[in-house]
C-alpha cells in the first residue's frame, strides 16, 4: 500500500484543562477527497487549524509525505487554507485576486499572466475578470476563492465550512463544481462541515468527530448505512431508534413483543439494547385482519410532503417518539393516507443496527 500523503499520529490538543482534539489518528491519501464532520465543539476546526498551521498540536505528530510538519509555519507548508468567509480583496479586480498568491512568491509576470489566465477558464469566469468582488454572486465569489487557493498548486487544500453562506440551490450546484475541480486538479481536498448531506454528496470517506476524538472513518454508504455507534446513526440522516432486550436468542421490544432485527455477537442474556432503522428501510400497508396481528401497527400523527418523497410521523408501540416512515412519490399514490389512520408497520432484519442501549 502506497505512503498516505498525510498521518496523524496521536495528535492532541488542550487549551487549559479543555482537549480540543484527543489523541486523534487519521491516515489520508493522495488526490483523495477527505470530510470531517461534527458537531460544533467536536474539534474539526481545531483540528483543520493545525493541519494550516496556525495551532500547533500539544503532542503527537502531523506527517505530510512522511515528513513531520507539526511545527512548520503556514508559509512553508505545502498547504492552502479556504476559509468560510473566502477573504477577497475587495479593491482588487478577480484577476488580481487569483494572481495574488503568485504575486507574493515573485513569479515571473509573463508565467503569472499564463497561469491566472488558465484559472480563470477552469473556474468559468474569464468573462468576469475585470469586476471587482461585490459585482459578483455567492457561488462567483466562492469560485474565485478556490482560483486563488488552487493557482499555488498545494498538494492539500484545506476548506472551512466552504458553502455555509450560499442558499440551498446554489450549495447543491457548487458541491458538484466542488467535485469537478478536485477531480481536475487531482489534490488532496480536506473540507470542515457539520452538514450531513454536504459531506455525504462529496466526500469519498467521512470521519465523524465528537469531543474531540474519531468515532468513525469510512465510505459515506457505509458511514450511512453501517454505523458503527448510536451517536454515529442519529448524527448522519434520520434514524428510528426502538428500546429492546435480549430474550432466549431474539430480541423483546415494548410489552414483550418480537423484534425483527439482527443481534450481534457479544451481547448476553437480558441485555438492554437500541434497534436503529432508517424511515425508507421501513414499510407500510393497510392493516389485515385483526388487531392482534403479527405486525406492529401505527397511528398517523401527520405527514410532510417534501415534493420526491412523503414522509409520515407514526405513533406506535415500539417506542415513546414517533416512528418516522419515508415513501417514495409512487409509494405514496399507492395508498390512501390521513391523519388517524392505522398502519400496519415492517421491515427486513438486515437493515436494522444494534447498539448496546
Amino acid at each position: 500500500m502506497t505512503q498516505p500523503l498525510l498521518s496523524l499520529r496521536n495528535v492532541q490538543k488542550h487549551f487549559g484543562t479543555v482537549r480540543a482534539v484527543d489523541g486523534l489518528n487519521l491516515d489520508i491519501q493522495e488526490n483523495e477527497f477527505f470530510a470531517l464532520l461534527g458537531a460544533s465543539g467536536s474539534g474539526k476546526t481545531t483540528l483543520l487549524r493545525m493541519l494550516a498551521g496556525f495551532e500547533v498540536p500539544t503532542g503527537g505528530e502531523i506527517l505530510l509525505d512522511g515528513k513531520d510538519v507539526s511545527n512548520v509555519p503556514p508559509n512553508r507548508r505545502p498547504v492552502n487554507l479556504m476559509f468560510q468567509s473566502y477573504a477577497l480583496f475587495p479593491h482588487m479586480t478577480i484577476a488580481q485576486n487569483v494572481a495574488y498568491g503568485l504575486e507574493m512568491e515573485k513569479c515571473p509576470k509573463a508565467e503569472i499572466k499564463t497561469r491566472v489566465g488558465e484559472m480563470l477558464e477552469i473556474i468559468q469566469l474569464s468573462h468576469l475578470a475585470g469586476r471587482k468582488p461585490d459585482q459578483l454572486s455567492g457561488g462567483q465569489r466562492q469560485r474565485v476563492a478556490l482560483g486563488r487557493a488552487l493557482i499555488k498548486r498545494p498538494r492539500l487544500l484545506l476548506l472551512d465550512e466552504p458553502l455555509g453562506a450560499l442558499d440551498k440551490k446554489l450549495r447543491g450546484d457548487m458541491q458538484l463544481e466542488l467535485k469537478r475541480l478536485q477531480h481536475e486538479f487531482g489534490i488532496t481536498f480536506i473540507i470542515v462541515t457539520h452538514d450531513q448531506e454536504e459531506a455525504l454528496v462529496m466526500a469519498d470517506r467521512v470521519a465523524i468527530l465528537k469531543d474531540g476524538t474519531l468515532l468513525q472513518c469510512a465510505s459515506p454508504h457505509d458511514i450511512y448505512e453501517r454505523p458503527n455507534s448510536r451517536y454515529a446513526a442519529d448524527f448522519i440522516g434520520v434514524m428510528n431508534f426502538m428500546p429492546a432486550k435480549v430474550s432466549n436468542g431474539r430480541l423483546l421490544g415494548a410489552h414483550g413483543k418480537p423484534v425483527t432485527a439482527q443481534i450481534p455477537e457479544g451481547l448476553h442474556e437480558g441485555a438492554d439494547v437500541v434497534v436503529a432503522i432508517r424511515p425508507e428501510r421501513l414499510k407500510v400497508s393497510a392493516p389485515q385482519g385483526d388487531a392482534a396481528g403479527s405486525l406492529p401497527r401505527g397511528r398517523v400523527l401527520a405527514t410532510a410532503y417534501h415534493g420526491l418523497d412523503l414522509q409520515l410521523h407514526l405513533e406506535t408501540e415500539l417506542c415513546a417518539d414517533p416512528i418516522t416512515v419515508r415513501l417514495t412519490a409512487q409509494e405514496a399514490d399507492q395508498i390512501a393516507l390521513s391523519q388517524g389512520d392505522q398502519l400496519e408497520l415492517g421491515w427486513d432484519a438486515k437493515d436494522t443496527r444494534v447498539f448496546a442501549a
